[in-house]
């Protein structure tokens, strides 16, 4: 009986102290490091496939002029698509740069997320045309970047574009086991 009653107080005991502590919950500590929910296959990843030109998306047209390695951005593919009132210029890449570079170097962009990885969108603007960038972190010091540039366009446009552009090249690029 003692035996039942002291494993019954010490029930009692350990019950208190799980008790719910008074006042508002814990913040969370934020951090800094990028998000990556899908470990991806970076060496199985052909920049020149990011993208559909063959017009199968509503969102990007076919174009006649296919996408090449970019000699003036190595490790990029340059994609070319004509609409009535302009040409956008893509660039598709992988960089090694890590995540924490990017936002230093693009301050007055902002932060997402878009299938599991941490995005960082930005836009330098000079004399003829907006350039904008997207950034999403998919390994170790390793980001897909999308780069826009279409002269005339604003920023808003370019925005909602580099959203489904990162969308596709994120789709086309393999998750690993």
């Amino acid at each position: 009986m003692s035996r039942l009653l002291g494993v019954a107080l010490l029930c009692a005991a350990l019950t208190s102290c799980t008790a719910a502590i008074p006042g508002p919950p814990p913040k969370p500590v934020p951090t800094t490091s990028p998000r990556i929910d899908k470990p991806r296959n970076l060496a199985a990843f052909d920049t020149c496939k990011a993208l559909p030109v063959d017009g199968s998306s509503p969102n990007l047209k076919s174009t006649p002029i296919p996408p090449a390695p970019d000699p003036a951005h190595p490790g990029f593919c340059k994609y070319t698509f004509t609409y009535p009132a302009s040409t956008v210029t893509v660039l598709v890449g992988l960089e090694e740069i890590e995540y924490d570079e990017v936002k230093k170097a693009h301050p007055s962009g902002h932060q997402g997320e878009i299938d599991g990885h941490t995005v960082w969108f930005g836009c330098d603007q000079d004399a003829s045309e907006l350039d904008c960038g997207v950034w999403a972190a998919v390994g170790y010091a390793r980001s897909l970047t999308v780069k826009v540039a279409s002269p005339g366009a604003n920023e808003g446009w370019l925005l909602s574009h580099r959203i489904t552009l990162i969308q596709f090249a994120l789709d086309r690029l393999p998750v690993s086991s």
